[in-house]
């Protein structure tokens, strides 16, 4: 099957609320002002993703010969693209889990989507990272005709670039869900929503739900 196919697939099953993102350019930009603080809880979460976040969806987004992950300095919002549509996100999908999130952990990660947090280098015991910021992003993909050669030549251990949204909890803070996106190419690429629970004080990744795959 070939990658257009696979994501019609995709966005045929998941519904109209799932949109194109703009795979030619990474995610990690964002123009929202900054409106809220990361917490160390959410650095525990973003560490266990990142830690956890399995095998490449797609031979040519592979990383394991790029050791380091650039992750994007700033939280990115939602909009419409990755908030729960109306008949509900197909949790199943591509996992042989059926887990999803609890009501109050959507509601909570729903009505954190329309802001924009900066992000520090505090998380956890995660593979190499480095952040990179809006800035840097603005400069290589706006003043360079191919920003991704441009990209890989001031980054050329990393496996492209790896952008957050907030993390949902629900109300007893033992359950999170978050979106990661990963940008490595003018056709490469996916987006996830990830589940998560506590577990012996730390957190798991239970399950995850593909948005997007280019």
């Amino acid at each position: 099957m070939t990658k257009r196919w696979a994501f019609l697939l995709i966005f045929a099953i998941l519904g109209p609320g799932c949109e194109n993102p703009g795979f030619s350019q990474p995610v990690a930009q964002s123009s929202k002002k900054l409106t809220c603080t990361v917490t160390r809880q959410d650095y525990a979460v973003y560490s266990a993703v990142l830690s956890g976040r399995g095998r490449p969806e797609d031979p040519e987004e592979t990383w394991d010969d790029k050791p380091e992950l650039t992750v994007g300095d700033t939280t990115i919002p939602g909009g419409g693209f990755f908030r729960e549509h109306k008949n509900g996100w197909a949790w199943g999908f591509r996992s042989p889990l059926k887990q999803k999130p609890a009501a109050d952990t959507q509601r909570d990660f729903n009505a954190k989507l329309d802001s924009t947090c900066a992000l520090k280098a505090l998380m956890d015991h995660p593979p190499v990272y480095t952040l990179i910021s809006r800035k840097e992003v603005d400069e290589i993909f706006k003043k360079n005709q191919d920003g991704w050669a441009e990209f890989y030549k001031r980054h050329p251990q990393s496996s492209g670039i790896w952008s957050f949204s907030r993390v949902g909890y629900n109300i007893a803070k033992n359950e999170a869900l978050v979106y990661l996106a990963h940008s490595c190419g003018m056709l490469c690429g996916t987006g996830h929503l990830y589940l998560l629970t506590k577990e012996d004080g730390g957190w798991v990744v239970k399950n995850k739900l593909m948005l997007w795959i280019s």
